[in-house]
């Protein structure tokens, strides 16, 4: 796999504003899961956290707890595939149609269902469209 310098949700120039927005928003919750999740307890922070049962952060539950609430929100596997590829592995359009044998077209048709599904789910639909 090739190393992109290029945002592949830039590089759409189809896109809205808005899809843009909601993407980079998917990614940024995706990886501040990623990161919380990798960070050692610190030795004088209680373990159960005052919680029955407990033993993680709020820090860590709440970084996972966005990023899955945003992932059920794409709520098509299809869907959710392009919407991952492309926003957090950084994978273009081309790639992703070239592997599935679907045009391109197709591909940045899902793309933008997910991205307005994440946009809903963010609650920005009521604003301006770019």
């Amino acid at each position: 796999m090739r190393l992109r310098n290029v945002d592949p949700l830039t590089g759409i120039t189809s896109l809205t504003r808005q899809q843009r927005e909601a993407g980079q928003r998917f990614r940024d919750e995706f990886e501040r899961s990623q990161r919380e999740g990798l960070q050692p307890q610190s030795w004088s922070e209680r373990v159960d956290s005052g919680r029955i049962g407990g033993g993680v952060p709020d820090r860590v539950l709440s970084a996972g707890w966005a990023y899955a609430h945003a992932a059920a929100a794409l709520a098509h596997w299809e869907v959710a595939e392009v919407v991952r590829k492309i926003c957090l592995q950084g994978q273009s359009v081309k790639a992703i149609a070239e592997r599935s044998g679907e045009g391109r077209d197709v591909v940045v048709k899902l793309l933008k269902v997910g991205l307005d599904l994440l946009a809903v789910h963010y609650g920005m639909m009521g604003r301006k469209a770019g």
